[in-house]
């Protein structure tokens, strides 16, 4: 394992720099544990690397991963319709904010053609995908290195199931960084939450909530007031997710 603690988040050239150093560890089968915005994670990109995820992770096998994407990404390969796209657009590229969206996807654009077809599987479920977009400035140069280079980045949060979510370095399981080929460490992400969750899911076209996300309430004010759409509000008290 190579760990790299950083503990704060660096400048923009420093995150290029390790999401180009974990872009090539994950293309060449192994497991990365990165320092999102929405929590700390876990990611691969062959099949074999996926199926140790699990493994680390203790996760259930019916629960699909999430996958590193971004708007040039949601816009080619995902199906979705224009009041689709301005949600989307409205709180990832307008307000900044992260977001994971559940939707049907295109299974033979470019973007998917070096996928094992046991990663894809794991990071599929009934024709739709879970894209993670706008995570924070190393989420995001992966994921412009992920579309360019036709190398799909698949995983969920660094932690063992049912554990919550990890918002700092420290508190991540050992044998979890240990069973890694890089952990890379900033400090703590800037999303931290009392409720333990990342990104907030919305299912599409359905805009059914299926995670309530450290950011919910802000997301839904945003939607309410730009869209007139009220989401239900978060759960009194867990589970704040249905996937």
């Amino acid at each position: 394992m190579e760990l790299i603690d950083r503990r704060a988040e660096p400048d923009l050239p420093t995150q290029r720099a390790d999401a180009r150093r974990a872009f090539r560890v994950m293309s060449a089968g192994g497991v990365a544990i990165l320092p999102l915005s929405v929590s700390y994670a876990i990611f691969a990109h062959t099949a074999l690397g996926v199926e140790r995820i699990y493994a680390l992770k203790k996760r259930p096998q019916t629960k699909p991963n999430g996958v590193i994407g971004n708007w040039d990404i949601f816009t080619e390969v995902f199906e979705v319709g224009e009041r689709d796209r301005s949600l989307v657009k409205c709180l990832t590229l307008d307000h900044d904010l992260p977001l994971s969206v559940v939707a049907p996807f295109r299974a033979d654009h470019d973007w998917l053609r070096t996928v094992e077809f046991g990663a894809l599987r794991r990071s599929s479920k009934n024709g739709t995908m879970d894209l993670l977009m706008n995570a924070g400035p190393l989420h995001n140069e992966l994921a412009r290195m992920s579309l360019e280079g036709c190398r799909p980045l698949m995983g969920s949060s660094a932690n063992v199931s049912g554990t919550g979510s990890k918002f700092r370095l420290e508190d991540l399981e050992a044998p979890l960084c240990e069973g890694c080929e890089l952990v890379l460490g900033y400090g703590t992400s800037p999303h931290v939450n009392d409720f333990g969750m990342g990104s907030t899911i919305i299912e599409l076209p359905t805009w059914r909530v299926l995670r309530w996300g450290g950011l919910f309430e802000q997301q839904a004010r945003i939607v309410e007031r730009e869209f007139g759409h009220v989401f239900p509000p978060r759960p009194t008290s867990g589970p704040w997710s249905l996937v």
